[in-house]
């Protein structure tokens, strides 16, 4: 065999494999542990987010779409899916983490060391072996109440100790209407699990609204949810002002 023959044989087995593992199915389970990602769940959007220290990535099942921070990208490869509780990627969405990973390690106190993840050692779905341990428990004791004179909600709730929890609220504002996801909120559980913090209305300022509040944290810990009734801000008061017609102010 000459070397053009030699030649060409190389680049076809090599373009062959590169369509190999492009097309195997990845856990993104499994790929956000060894790239140092937290992965949370977030059931009122059936969406996973990916962060770490000065970076969240939000992916959905069956879009083109994701999120990275503030900005929207599209995917090369098909669109991730759901698989027995997992998420399903594409080797050219395991690569772009890669690059995100790799440009955010240095960013924050505290940020996790990079492993870098080959074309040689894929990370095929239901692959053994690997991925540290998963943290297991579940989120309780979860409060809402609306803030007197505010349009904000005190929100507080117990997880596993230091790990990342994430608020999403949801607004249902008639039986006509879908539910809208109004605002996602990050915070980390202090030592003992306990989390405490604000949650804006906004811009669901609808009186009579249902807000639900979503508690979500890594994988392998149960989230929780509840619901409270938006008022007035000061809807328990009695002010003289609203007893003054308009047309008499």
């Amino acid at each position: 065999m000459n070397r053009v023959a030699v030649g060409a044989f190389v680049a076809l087995v090599a373009s062959q494999s590169a369509v190999a593992v492009e097309a195997r199915d990845f856990s993104l389970t499994r790929v956000a542990a060894d790239l140092g990602f937290r992965y949370s769940y977030l059931g009122p959007e059936d969406a996973v987010t990916l962060t770490r220290p000065g970076l969240t990535v939000l992916v959905r099942p069956g879009e083109q779409l994701y999120d990275v921070n503030d900005e929207t990208e599209s995917l090369d490869g098909p669109p991730p899916r759901f698989s027995r509780g997992d998420l399903l990627v594409s080797g050219a969405f395991v690569a772009r983490l890669r690059e995100l990973s790799a440009r955010f390690s240095a960013r924050g106190p505290g940020a996790r060391p990079v492993i870098v993840v080959t074309q040689q050692e894929p990370l095929r779905a239901g692959e053994a072996g690997g991925a540290p341990s998963q943290v297991t428990g579940a989120i309780t004791a979860l409060e809402v109440r609306q803030i007197p004179g505010a349009q904000i909600l005190a929100v507080s709730g117990k997880a596993p100790g230091k790990l990342p929890i994430t608020l999403t609220l949801v607004g249902t504002f008639s039986a006509e209407l879908p539910d809208v996801v109004l605002s996602r909120t990050s915070l980390i559980a202090d030592a003992s699990g306990t989390f405490l913090t604000d949650v804006s209305i906004a811009p669901g300022y609808y009186r009579g609204a249902i807000l639900t509040v979503v508690a979500s944290s890594v994988s392998g810990v149960t989230s929780a949810s509840t619901q409270v009734v938006a008022k007035a801000p000061n809807g328990g008061s009695s002010i003289p002002a609203d007893e003054i017609k308009p047309s008499d102010r």
